[in-house]
C-alpha cells in the first residue's frame, strides 16, 4: 500500500512539474495543493489500518478500518478548508483536477499491487 501512495506521489509531481512548464506556476501549484489534499489523507488512512504488525483481533482490524476512514474524511475536510483559506491566488480548476486525478489514480492499485 505504501508503494503505491509513493508512485501516486511521483505521479502527481511529474504531473504538476508538466503544468508548471506549460501553463505556469499557478496552475502547478494549484494542481500539486489540490494531489495533496487527496494524498496526504489517503497516507494517513494506510497507516492506521497497515501500519500494524502481526495477526490482530477481527474487531480490532474493523475498528482500525473505521477510524482511519473517519480520519481520512476529517484530514481532506480540513486540507480543502485551509488551502482555500490560505493559498491565495489559487486556480480552482487546476487544484480540483490535481484533487480528482489522486482519487481516480487509485483505480491503478490492483496493478501495482499485483506485483
Amino acid at each position: 500500500m505504501f508503494r503505491f501512495l509513493f508512485l501516486q506521489l511521483l505521479l502527481t509531481l511529474f504531473i504538476s512539474l508538466g503544468i508548471f512548464y506549460v501553463a505556469g506556476g499557478l496552475y502547478g501549484y494549484s494542481f500539486i495543493f489540490g494531489a495533496l489534499t487527496s494524498i496526504l489523507p489517503s497516507v494517513y488512512m494506510a497507516w492506521r489500518i497497515f501500519g500494524y504488525r502481526g495477526t490482530r483481533p477481527a474487531k480490532e482490524v474493523v475498528r482500525s478500518f473505521y477510524r482511519g476512514e473517519a480520519g481520512k474524511l476529517a484530514m481532506t475536510a480540513v486540507l480543502l478548508s485551509l488551502v482555500f483559506l490560505l493559498v491565495k491566488p489559487l486556480a480552482a480548476g487546476a487544484f480540483f483536477a490535481g484533487f480528482g486525478c489522486a482519487i481516480l489514480s487509485h483505480w491503478l492499485s490492483p496493478i501495482v499491487l499485483k506485483h
